[in-house]
């Protein structure tokens, strides 16, 4: 399948570029976003010309668009000059912060917003063309709030200043607020509205909202029985719970203008539970229950269910005593990677994802219900063990991004662990080790860079609604831990210090660097944090390219003084370091 779609022919579709009209008079997709997309209501007023499609792929729907009132809380910005850029007037990753230049301006609270600037790493741009620039903020921006991208005189194309024309109407006035604002040295700049993604996964949780009425175990494995669990494990079953159905076919939502998806039914959702060793002689009713979300393009099993505990989940139950729980993010397990990259291969199909995530995300919250409120854990497969007043969360990779999603909206817990995970997805997936086999679909069907940028711009709005960073506020009010690992190829460092910086939160001492804007905050300590640990690998090079394999993004999971910090946190609410005076690390993992 993967074959057929890289040898069919397809282009982008570059109409809608009406020279004269924009900051640029390059047209209104350039820059992306700006004000030239926005309707007279409020709204975003994006139309046929604005977004590429592939030859004879899906058009786009607008409505996801049209239902909003501004662009994603990080939403990237995409620009193209006629002349090429110095790339070393721009600073890169290097230089995150507030006083580059390129910057971001809040207009509404004057307040700078800490960004970087890159030049778009894509080798393939046409002959007698220019290349990208990228400006990522680097703080979740303000709901309501209208945003300028400013470019300073310090950058330069060939040494010379940029040509570019002198600002007229909206633009002349733009200048001029900037100006007021302490923002003189301004070559162009261009503005956005900012406004909420969430209303699709809210509005899904509400439908969903209540206790699964039933479950079914179908499938148990038990120590010394016909069918072995892996070692570390009494038992393991799997089986379904029944939940409200969102999906059409398994893959998109029927949505109202304001985001509301019709319900489908009863949908089974998975279920798999496994029972530890160290729990099967504890007291009845006394084992809490531990939640557990799994990785990007993977599934419970891949971690619950091998002999050799290649992710140290079962040492985790193991030590920390408790049922493990778990269902699957729909959307992105091992099952969706052919349809997932499907849709990369019709792109305008993007927003089949995120809403399949939105399931996925809707289950979780059920699964936490039926712990808590309802039979699940009286079915005899918990044989008696559970207690359902104490319920912890531990998610890797995609189980730290949907987990922090999920943590956003439920009730149930007050306090997880999100092990490798980061926010704004646009901006993680270039840079993903994961994202290669997409790349490849991606660079064949649009063969001009900027169009596959604009498109990557855009899809930020369409995953708001499962991104961590549209709800960093209520995150930052929460007792969560999060962990990093310091050059991880998978999430990059730039969207778990993006998030830490949006939620507020400090990172813990001792830590491997200080990222910029954080604060820091000793151990021990309570309430949320990040702590870093150091897997001793090469970083991932500073550009938006997939980073080379190095398993610097699941070495730290299995640090005995992870796993310490993990269990302490979750039984306690308090951040506690387990490897020395020094940050944990592959030649200083600590000890059980």
């Amino acid at each position: 399948m993967l074959i057929a779609l890289l040898l069919g022919c397809a282009t982008s579709d570059d109409s809608g570029s009406d020279a004269g009209v924009g900051a640029l008079g390059l047209g209104r997709q350039n820059p992306f976003p700006s004000m030239e997309l926005v309707g007279a209501d409020g709204h975003l007023a994006l139309e046929v010309g604005d977004l590429p499609v592939k030859e004879g792929g899906t058009a786009w729907d607008f409505a996801a668009f049209a239902a909003r009132t501004g662009f994603s809380v990080v939403q990237p910005s995409v620009v193209r000059f006629p002349q090429e850029i110095d790339a070393t007037s721009i600073g890169g990753q290097a230089a995150i912060g507030t006083d580059g230049s390129v910057r971001m301006i809040d207009l509404d609270s004057g307040d700078p917003v800490d960004c970087f600037a890159e030049l778009d790493a894509a080798t393939d741009y046409p002959s007698g063309t220019t290349t990208t620039l990228v400006v990522r903020p680097m703080r979740a921006l303000t709901p309501g709030h209208r945003v300028a991208v400013l470019v300073t005189s310090a950058v330069t194309s060939g040494g010379a200043p940029l040509d570019v024309p002198e600002p007229t109407g909206h633009y002349a006035e733009l200048r001029d607020q900037l100006a007021a604002l302490g923002q003189t040295d301004v070559v162009v700049a261009w503005d956005f509205p900012v406004g909420s993604g969430t209303a699709l996964l809210t509005n899904s949780l509400v439908a969903t909202a209540g206790t699964p009425a039933a479950h079914t175990v179908t499938r148990t494995w038990e120590a010394g029985g016909e069918s072995e669990p892996p070692p570390g494990l009494w038992r393991l079953a799997e089986g379904s719970f029944t939940t409200t159905e969102l999906l059409i076919d398994g893959t998109h939502m029927e949505l109202s203008a304001d985001r509301v998806p019709t319900v489908q039914g009863d949908r089974q959702a998975y279920l798999m539970v496994a029972i530890p060793d160290s729990v099967k002689d504890a007291a009845p009713g006394t084992v809490p229950i531990l939640v557990f979300g799994h990785g990007i393009m993977s599934e419970p099993d891949d971690y619950l269910g091998k002999d050799d505990d290649p992710n140290g989940v079962i040492s985790v139950a193991n030590h920390l005593g408790a049922i493990v729980v778990a269902t699957k993010w729909t959307g992105l397990t091992g099952a969706d990677r052919l349809h997932a990259i499907e849709v990369a291969d019709d792109f305008a199909r993007f927003d089949e994802i995120p809403e399949m995530l939105a399931q996925g995300v809707s289950d979780t919250v059920a699964l936490m219900h039926a712990v808590r409120d309802g039979e699940l854990v009286d079915d005899p497969v918990f044989a008696g063990l559970g207690d359902p007043s104490h319920i912890y969360y531990y998610g890797i990779s995609l189980g730290g991004i949907e987990g922090a999603v999920t943590m956003a909206n439920q009730d149930v817990l007050d306090k997880g662990v999100l092990h490798v995970g980061g926010a704004a997805w646009a901006t993680m997936l270039e840079r993903s080790a994961q994202w290669p086999p997409f790349d490849v679909v991606m660079t064949r069907d649009f063969d001009d860079p900027w169009d596959r940028q604009v498109l990557y711009a855009a899809s930020q709005m369409l995953w708001d609604p499962v991104d961590p960073a549209s709800y960093a506020e209520k995150l930052g009010q929460g007792t969560w831990l999060w962990q990093e690992s310091v050059g991880d190829e998978q999430v990059p460092n730039l969207t778990t210090e993006l998030l830490m910086r949006s939620a507020g939160l400090p990172v813990a001492l001792p830590s491997v660097n200080t990222p910029t804007d954080l604060a820091t905050v000793a151990l021990p300590t309570t309430g949320g944090g990040m702590v870093q640990f150091d897997p001793e690998q090469p970083l991932p090079v500073a550009a938006n390219r997939p980073g080379e394999l190095t398993g610097a993004h699941s070495i730290p999971r299995l640090f005995p003084g992870a796993q310490q910090q993990t269990i302490h946190f979750l039984t306690t609410g308090e951040i506690a370091h387990s490897c020395g005076e020094t940050p944990c690390s592959a030649s200083n993992p600590g000890s059980w």
